[in-house]
């Protein structure tokens, strides 16, 4: 596989891009029943220990809600338009290169505090310490 170019001076290295393959499921007619060949394209990028990105860049990557990056920094983008593989590889690339753009276009929202939990608080006992 080949890199990814995002834009200049930022390319995803081959090594950190997965693809895997499966079927489109859908519903039980005739045509849907006779194409049995896994064409729908899952393309993962691990964004932990990327070269071409910085602290401010990963934060945004996965911080963005239209990537769901998992708690291991792993984005998953799912492309299953076409009938071809090759075709729904290059969209899978295509969005990924478009989504991440956007993630690197947003400004970085400030983290919300964490919700005060009630054992911390100290409503359990019914008295607050605050």
């Amino acid at each position: 596989m080949e890199p990814l170019v995002i834009r200049d001076g930022l390319t995803i290295p081959a090594n950190h891009l997965s693809v895997s393959f499966t079927r489109t499921l859908g519903g039980e007619d005739a045509a849907t029943a006779a194409r049995k060949i896994a064409s729908t394209v899952e393309l993962r990028f691990d964004t932990r220990g990327c070269p071409g990105l910085g602290p401010v860049e990963l934060r945004k990557i996965t911080a963005w809600r239209a990537l769901r990056a998992d708690r291991r920094g792993t984005v998953r983008v799912v492309c299953g338009d076409f009938r071809s593989r090759a075709r729904n590889l290059e969209g899978a690339r295509e969005l990924l290169k478009r989504v991440i753009n956007d993630a690197l276009d947003s400004p970085l929202e400030p983290e919300r505090p964490a919700r005060r939990k009630r054992g911390r608080v100290g409503l359990i006992k019914g008295t607050p310490t605050e």
